[in-house]
């Protein structure tokens, strides 16, 4: 019997591929990587959004003594240990008022699962969800994944989200908004009547609030973040993490809170797609969450002196200029137009000549090319002020 051969090919990815391109990234950290074998000099990075500093000792003692217990090397429940969803709610009604229960809370591997499982939950093709420009770059990859569109609203020059911008903007196939502050790429915050304004905006359309505060406790002078399901508790999903809090990246635990008829569709993604989050590190989370707040202020000391290194480093040659006050996270974005050249441009330049590594505006969104983004979480006062150095002597 002659079988017939059928035109097809099983090694073809799927067709919503074509629509998601590698992070421009790779390029720039595959010159770093070439420059740093020919030069004797330390490449100082500002590239990643990550932490130099260390988790705290009294997280990592106890996490030591918690896995001797055979409980820490099983499968924990789909949606986390009941005692770390308890303690995670404990925290929001303390710091912000709300009434949550540990059935409304789902943790995850990190806050890019809690993003991916509720894009893929309510995410239908032709949807379209609303983000900001520039924002995180894993929102329109993963948006895009789930079958939606992106739709970029831009920040102001302040780099807030206004409330006129998001209702202009929104129309019948808009089904979600995203948003992050304090910000990533810039470090900007909202007070809470601009935040209350957009969620009001977003609920008198109906359309989602999809809130990432995965940098709600890193903040400066004072301000007071305000979390978005205080303004409307019953259309708002809260997707954050331990990551930044604790400086506990590599440990990839976030979690998802929002009304149990929005959360029952996310939590079927994550029973799915994870089963469940890494039990010694929901452990080391809940051990966080019990600890005193002042072994945070370590971190937080460091964070603040870096932070003024870091504008004084960026600011003290002509032509580059942060005209925002970047209050929250770990970033800076300063605008290189005054050198005569876009954010990628100078990017490349900086690695090239004074071995320093930057992020282009262009990986954050379209507004803003003359824009880089500068992590000062990853070095430390010493280098930051190198760096500083080094940009003065070759721009001087």
């Amino acid at each position: 019997m002659t079988v017939e051969k059928k035109s097809r090919n099983p090694k073809r990815s799927a067709s919503r591929m074509s629509r998601i391109r590698p992070s421009g990234l790779r390029k720039l950290f595959e010159l770093e990587h070439k420059i740093a074998k020919s030069t004797s000099h330390k490449i100082l990075s500002f590239g990643l959004g990550n932490l130099n500093i260390p988790t705290m000792p009294e997280i990592i003692d106890r996490l030591k003594i918690a896995l001797d217990d055979p409980v820490s090397h099983r499968y924990s429940p789909n949606a986390g240990l009941q005692e770390l969803r308890e303690a995670i709610v404990e925290r929001y009604k303390a710091k912000y008022h709300l009434d949550y229960s540990p059935n409304q809370v789902v943790v995850t591997s990190g806050c890019l699962e809690a993003l991916i499982d509720t894009f893929i939950a309510y995410v239908e093709p032709g949807d379209e969800i609303l983000i900001q420009d520039p924002t995180f770059g894993y929102y329109a990859a993963q948006i895009r994944l789930a079958g939606g569109k992106v739709k970029p609203i831009p920040l102001n020059n302040n780099f807030e989200l206004e409330a006129d911008a998001v209702n202009e903007t929104i129309n019948s196939k808009t089904k979600a908004l995203v948003l992050n502050f304090p910000c990533n790429p810039t470090g900007s915050v909202m007070i809470r009547e601009q935040i209350k304004a957009v969620v009001e905006i977003a609920s008198d359309k109906g359309i989602l609030v999809i809130s990432d505060e995965a940098y709600e406790a890193i903040t400066y002078n004072g301000h007071q973040h305000t979390c978005a399901a205080e303004i409307d508790y019953d259309n708002v999903i809260i997707i954050s993490s331990f990551s930044k809090t604790y400086c506990m990246t590599g440990f990839r635990i976030g979690y998802v809170l929002a009304p149990p008829e929005i959360l029952s569709s996310i939590s079927l993604v994550h029973q799915y797609n994870t089963a469940c989050a890494n039990s010694p590190a929901q452990i080391a989370a809940k051990i966080a969450l019990d600890s005193p707040s002042s072994i945070r202020n370590s971190m937080m000391e460091e964070l603040t002196k870096r932070r003024t290194e870091t504008i004084k480093a960026f600011t003290s040659v002509d032509g580059i200029k942060v005209d925002y006050n970047p209050l929250g996270a770990f970033y800076i974005y300063p605008d290189v137009s005054g050198l005569g050249m876009n954010g990628t441009k100078f990017s490349e330049c900086l690695l090239e000549e004074c071995q320093i590594v930057v992020v282009p505006g262009s990986e954050f969104g379209t507004a803003t090319p003359d824009h880089v983004r500068v992590s000062y979480g990853f070095l430390n006062q010493e280098d930051i002020r190198e760096a500083g150095t080094r940009i003065q002597s070759f721009f001087s």
